[in-house]
């Protein structure tokens, strides 16, 4: 299990890392490297090292990678860090600017990043007959609503502090969106734009998380992955990750329960040949 199967053409794994990385629950502590104090900014940042793991899991060396929500660009990094092809697309200029900072900084050579609407961009790539090895992106959890599970008033504040706002001006941020239903409606054209621009047996990697909204419990990760079923992929299955140090806050105390969602869904699809008709 030391060596790299030779029938193996997912990726350039040996056997026992193959196994490793194939564990449901992931429990991560990675240090605040590559750039993390700019990419803090951006709340929703994820560690390099983590997108580095599932990118290598997902493809070989050489591969090229889609981010279409690339954000501080979470993805491309880990793709530089595993020698990865990658294009990112990102509607906000603030987040496409820590990105290419974080690179000058630590001295990474610059991914593709296109400054715009995913939806459009998209649209655009397939249109040019682009194909990618993988697409791993972390798109809007929700809509953005009122903060709804304290009351504000708890002594230790310090938990709240941060210079992050999930809130933009752009009509076409998913989280924007009006209602939930619609955000599930967005949600579905990324996935059907996603599907014509994997090639046949890859993958579509989202990261989401579940929410607490107007008093109920939301199964996001679920949601999507029917809707993903729905338009020709096939669900493989669903990594829970757990990033160790996140912050508890008295939602619901002393009143009700309301959970702390600490963990996030990431949800394996895979575009797989049906009657050899997909290409």
């Amino acid at each position: 299990m030391k060596k790299r199967h030779p029938d193996n053409k997912l990726n350039d794994l040996t056997g026992d890392r193959w196994i490793y990385l194939t564990q449901s629950v992931m429990k991560t502590n990675y240090p605040k490297s590559y750039g993390f104090s700019l990419r803090q900014r951006h709340g929703a940042n994820k560690p390099p090292e983590l997108m580095k793991e599932l990118i290598s899991f997902f493809t070989k060396k050489g591969a090229t990678i889609l981010d279409p929500f690339a954000g501080v660009g979470g993805t491309l990094l880990g793709a530089s860090l595993c020698s990865r092809k990658a294009l990112g697309i990102e509607l906000n200029p603030q987040w496409i600017s820590i990105y290419k900072k974080v690179c000058q900084n630590e001295i990474i050579q610059e991914k593709k990043i296109v400054k715009g609407d995913c939806l459009e961009v998209m649209d655009k790539l397939i249109s040019s007959r682009r194909k990618f090895s993988l697409i791993l992106t972390d798109p809007p959890y929700n809509i953005n609503i009122d903060r709804t599970m304290c009351r504000g008033d708890y002594p230790n504040k310090r938990n709240r502090h941060t210079d992050y706002k999930e809130f933009s001006k752009y009509a076409q941020d998913f989280s924007n969106c009006k209602t939930y239903e619609h955000y599930l409606d967005t949600i579905t054209l990324f996935i059907e734009k996603s599907y014509k621009l994997l090639y046949k047996d890859k993958y579509l990697i989202i990261m989401t998380k579940n929410a607490y909204q107007k008093g109920r419990y939301i199964l996001v990760n679920q949601d999507i992955a029917k809707i993903a079923q729905s338009r020709g992929f096939t669900l493989k299955g669903e990594i829970i990750w757990y990033q160790n140090g996140i912050r508890l806050r008295p939602y619901g105390y002393p009143f009700s329960y309301v959970p702390n969602i600490i963990h996030h869904n990431i949800l394996i699809l895979r575009k797989e040949v049906s009657n050899g008709t997909n290409k």
